[in-house]
């Protein structure tokens, strides 16, 4: 039987330590007031065009949902994912579970996970084919791999420890947890909406935390387990593609919901 404890006795710990970094700036405010101008512009183009008028506050609603999803979801799963910020950050919006968490990430939870949702939902009433589905998906996992990764370039955040699939930028296999999170919540306001009028549309304000944070769990389950037991990189990366995998079942779940119009 294997030895799991260190010289003094205690239990030997597989978990990497968080790496600690000075918050940068001014990247940490330009990248602020990028995620502002696209959260902007999609509510303006809520507001301004017919978008209000036909559907109401739906859209605005699951903003605010995605956005306070974060302050339950970030550092968690920062903590299981290995995935570190700033200690002490002039931008930080909480700090929880030992993480300090910038004001850009639930803003940025509100245009990702919220707008991509929302502007899915709206094309999957039409009805979609397993080509569109998967365009759409491969769309929004590079969307995705492209925010996250402009974050490690300008060393606002980052993973460590021995991600797999980590080549270049971000690791592909957190870009396709965070776009099956987005298709997950589309499908569920594709069945919901339809049912939430008047008030009934204050629920849009919880589902995003019970489907990222569902989805975000089982997919990445394969990849806590390796990254946080100390696992060799080969059956690290066989999490990864395990991980992968189950995103793409959940997408093409979503894609039998989402076929037929409404």
């Amino acid at each position: 039987m294997a030895d799991l404890t260190d010289r003094g006795g205690a239990i030997a710990s597989h978990v990497p330590a968080m790496p600690i970094h000075v918050a940068a700036q001014p990247a940490g405010w330009i990248f602020l007031i990028g995620t502002l101008l696209i959260l902007s512009s999609i509510l303006a183009w809520w507001a301004i065009g017919g978008e209000r008028r036909e559907r109401g506050w739906a859209l605005p609603f699951v903003f605010v949902g995605t956005a306070l999803s974060a302050v339950v979801i970030e550092p968690i799963f920062d903590n299981t994912l290995l995935y570190w910020y700033p200690p002490v950050n002039e931008l930080a919006f909480f700090r929880g579970f030992e993480r300090t968490i910038p004001w850009y990430v639930p803003l940025g939870y509100a245009w990702f996970f919220g707008g991509t949702a929302y502007l899915l939902a709206r094309r999957f009433e039409r009805g979609i084919t397993s080509t569109t589905l998967w365009t759409l998906f491969a769309g929004v996992v590079v969307i995705d791999w492209l925010a996250v990764s402009i974050c490690e370039w300008l060393n606002l955040s980052a993973f460590y420890g021995s991600q797999p699939f980590h080549l270049f930028g971000s690791p592909l296999w957190f870009s396709f947890c965070d776009a099956t999170g987005a298709f997950v919540l589309a499908g569920a306001l594709h069945m919901l909406l339809p049912h939430l009028a008047g008030t009934r549309r204050l629920w849009l304000l919880i589902v995003p935390l019970f489907t990222y944070g569902a989805t975000l769990g089982s997919t990445t389950a394969p990849v806590t387990i390796a990254l946080n037991s100390g696992w060799p990189i080969v059956a690290t990366w066989m999490a990864g593609a395990a991980t992968m995998a189950l995103c793409m079942i959940a997408v093409h779940t979503v894609g039998l919901i989402a076929a037929r119009p409404r």
